[in-house]
């Protein structure tokens, strides 16, 4: 009887530890917080994943095009012409493309090796 009631409390106990462990790494959870100067006004309309090899160019937008880089400037470089050239570094931009309205697509550029 004495051995079953401790084997009940451990448990009890053991439980409650793990309860208490789980909630805590759920309390300490952050929101991730964004560069306010990067955020468009307008509503994403849709994402386009595009990979590149480093060192090229392709014609991506339209002359004279609204167009931000958000991240990876150091990647990328677009001509006023819409030509996107990428450097000989390697990693992933991000650049919206903003339409009269304010509305955007975010262009995701991966810069690969071949």
């Amino acid at each position: 009887m004495k051995n079953a009631r401790k084997v009940l409390i451990l448990l009890t106990l053991s439980f409650s530890i793990l309860t208490i462990s789980s909630l805590s790494s759920q309390v300490f959870a952050n929101e991730v917080t964004t560069n306010s100067s990067a955020v468009t006004q307008g509503e994403i309309i849709s994402t386009v994943n595009y990979n590149m090899l480093r060192n090229s160019s392709v014609k991506l937008f339209n002359a004279n095009s609204n167009v931000q880089i958000q991240s990876g400037g150091n990647l990328i470089t677009i001509s006023s012409s819409g030509v996107v050239s990428s450097k000989n570094t390697l990693g992933t931009a991000v650049v919206h493309h903003i339409n009269p309205n304010g509305d955007y697509v975010k262009y995701i550029i991966n810069i690969n090796a071949s």
